[in-house]
Parts: structure tokens; C-alpha cells; sequence
């Protein structure tokens, strides 16, 4: 079994913010506030010519084509601008002006995932669930995603002989790896933030790998919303599967209807979340153990996203119980993505080399390297203990 969701909360500590490098970027005290500059940047992106315009609309509605379930554009883009806006001035303010492009870009792991792209779909698929029951033979989540992906396999093999149609869907494809893809788009954020400040340092042009960051932050972002989303977290996704005593639908427009339709009902904003959002940006110590435990959350929520549909609440705009935990649920990922964001900021200041000649982490000489795997997993901080 699991441990214990108490056993798994989340740890973070107070931030202690690096001197940023000059720029323009950061602003000193008394400067308009990142809401304000947000605003100014939006206005500024109006003037965009109807040609333009029209190019982007398009653009959109065959992105929607494509998509797969999610929370849905309005859901996912509220998300990440939410966590951009919230953002301390000590986080340079070249994602601020590019909150436009962040927003757009937080549904784009969903067109990955398309039938006549096979190869992308099959990598992508389980990138964005995390089925908790199907992985409660686990004493320890691994902190490898390719070590995780050798256990599922061992309890697949395990079962097909004994009960092959429980080992039919022992695999990553209904296990999903969820938190490993939101660790390692936090660690890619974390090296184009590295990357920018030896740019600056250097006086060279950072345009190009600001819009790295700023697509990271996109792709990133998708995935904490999807955590956060209790369908993501359960083999109930699409209907109630199994013993079923109190009578929940088993139709699978349960998932569509309260991350797209209710969501789109309701007309959700930045504003309806953002006094949700915790006032200051903690330094996360331990990114995956506090990603386990976003999703954990999710999950028990489960069952209300079930019983609000039984009571219809979800096809009733007035409902506050479902607003409640629509706003819950997209304030808890908005506050994710933006300490994530945060952290990665502050400990990309600390250098590191750019090659080892002698890579511990896929030396057998390690006493950790996996032969299975030809690594050694990742260590946990110091001051954090494994879930």
C-alpha cells in the first residue's frame, strides 16, 4: 500500500531570493506591481493587426480540433497566467510580458496526443494521468521514471499467469507518469533559467532563450493542471468502474462535464482564483515529493466530482459547491506552477559544471546504478525524506 497521504505532505521552505542580475527585467521597489505590468503588456498585445489576429483564431480552433481530454483551454490557460501573475518581482519579467504566449501554449501537450501521430501519442499518453489505485502495490513511488516503469512491468508479469485481466492493464498506460514528466519540465525551466543568467552575465542576447523559458513554463504548466484535476488521479476517470454502492454514473461525459463544460459554464477567470493562491512563493525542497503530494490531493476529491453530478450540480451555473471545487482544484495547480517556477529561479543560481567526465549517476561503479536501467535513481534533498 501507499503511505499515508499525511505522510506525504508536501515540504517547502521559506524562499531566500538570490541578488538578481541587473536589468531591466527586475524592477526595484516602488515599481508598478507584476499585475500592473501584466496588464500594460496585455493592452500593448491588442494593437495586433486584424490579419494577425485572424491567423491566431484560426490557429486555435484546429488545436482544439486535435485535443484530447483536459481541462479544457479556458481551464488550463487560467492556470498558468494565474501562476504568472502571482510571481514575485525577483523572477526576471520576461515571462510577465510573455503571459500571452504561456497561456496559449499550456494546451499544446494535448495536440501531441492524436491518433494520426502514433509515436508522439503512445510516449505522451501517460504524461498526463496518474491512476492512484493502480500503482497500491508500491511500498515507494521511485524517484526514476524509468525504474517506476520497471515495477509496473515486474507486478505485470507477476499477475498475467494468475489474473491476466488485471495484468492487461498493469502498464504505464494505466499507471501514468505524471509526476515525472512535471519534474523534469521543472528541471528543464531550472537550465533556461541557468542558461539566462550566464547570457546576461555575458551581455549577450537573451531573447531567444527567454522564449525557451517562457514555452517550458507553457508545456510545464499543463501537466500541474492536469494533477490537479481528480479525474486525472483515478481509474474512475471516465466513469465509476467496479463496486459501485453508491450508485455513481459510469458515463464517461462526467470528465468532459466538469473540466470543459462546467468550467466554461461558470466563465472561470484569473480573479476567481487569485486570492486562492498563497501570497508568497515558497522555495519547494523537494519538487517530486511535493508534486506526489499535489496529486494526492486530487484524488480525494474523487468522489465529490461524482456526487456533484449526481445532484446535477454540474449543469448549474449557480452551484456553489462545484464553482468551490473548480476553484480549488485550478488555484491548487496555479500556486504549484508558480512556486515551481520560483524555485527553479532561485536554484538556477547556483553553478554547476556543464560535463563530468566520469558520470557517477551511469557509473556501475555507483553503489545506486540500476543495471536495468543503466543509472543510478536521483537522490532526494538532504532534509526530505522519500514517500
Amino acid at each position: 500500500m501507499t503511505e499515508p497521504a499525511a505522510a506525504r505532505k508536501s515540504r517547502s521552505v521559506a524562499a531566500t531570493s538570490p541578488t538578481p542580475a541587473v536589468s531591466e527585467d527586475v524592477r526595484p521597489a516602488g515599481s508598478p506591481s507584476r499585475r500592473a505590468l501584466v496588464h500594460e503588456r496585455w493592452c500593448d498585445n491588442r494593437h495586433v493587426s486584424k490579419k494577425s489576429t485572424l491567423l491566431v483564431v484560426i490557429m486555435i480552433a484546429a488545436l482544439c480540433q486535435a485535443r484530447a481530454s483536459a481541462w479544457g483551454d479556458r481551464g488550463h490557460a487560467i492556470v498558468s497566467r494565474a501562476a504568472i501573475r502571482a510571481l514575485p518581482l525577483s523572477v526576471p519579467l520576461f515571462l510577465a510580458r510573455q503571459i500571452d504566449w504561456i497561456g496559449s501554449r499550456s494546451v499544446l501537450a494535448d495536440t501531441w496526443r492524436a491518433p494520426s501521430e502514433p509515436f508522439a501519442k503512445a510516449a505522451e499518453d501517460p504524461n498526463h494521468v496518474w491512476y492512484t489505485e493502480q500503482f497500491a502495490f508500491l511500498r515507494q513511488i521511485p524517484r526514476s521514471r524509468d525504474e517506476f516503469v520497471l515495477a509496473v512491468y515486474d507486478e505485470h508479469r507477476r499477475l498475467r499467469d494468475t489474473d491476466p485481466a488485471r495484468a492487461a492493464l498493469t502498464n504505464v498506460h494505466y499507471t501514468g507518469t505524471l509526476p515525472y514528466a512535471v519534474v523534469e519540465g521543472y528541471e528543464r525551466l531550472k537550465v533556461a533559467f541557468r542558461m539566462w543568467r550566464e547570457q546576461r552575465a555575458q551581455q549577450k542576447d537573451t531573447t531567444f532563450i527567454e522564449q525557451d523559458a517562457a514555452f517550458y513554463v507553457g508545456w510545464l504548466s499543463h501537466y500541474i493542471a492536469d494533477g490537479a484535476q481528480p479525474l486525472h488521479s483515478t481509474i474512475h476517470h471516465d466513469g465509476w468502474v467496479g463496486d459501485n454502492p453508491q450508485g455513481f454514473t459510469r458515463d464517461g461525459a462526467i470528465h468532459w462535464l466538469f473540466e470543459n463544460t462546467f468550467v466554461d459554464l461558470i466563465g472561470l477567470t484569473e480573479a476567481d482564483i487569485e486570492s486562492r493562491i498563497s501570497p508568497r512563493a515558497q522555495q519547494i525542497a523537494d519538487p517530486f515529493a511535493t508534486i506526489l503530494a499535489h496529486v494526492d490531493r486530487a484524488h480525494t476529491r474523487v468522489a465529490q466530482v461524482y456526487e456533484l453530478e449526481r445532484r446535477k450540480a454540474l449543469e448549474d451555473r449557480s452551484s456553489r459547491e462545484a464553482r468551490e471545487l473548480v476553484y480549488t482544484c485550478t488555484a491548487d495547480a496555479a500556486t504549484l506552477l508558480r512556486d515551481l517556477i520560483y524555485t527553479a529561479w532561485v536554484t538556477s543560481a547556483v553553478q554547476v559544471p556543464s560535463y563530468v567526465p566520469d558520470d557517477p549517476t551511469n557509473d556501475p561503479r555507483n553503489p545506486r546504478y540500476n543495471p536495468a536501467t543503466g543509472a543510478a535513481p536521483p537522490l532526494p534533498p538532504p532534509a526530505s525524506t522519500p514517500r
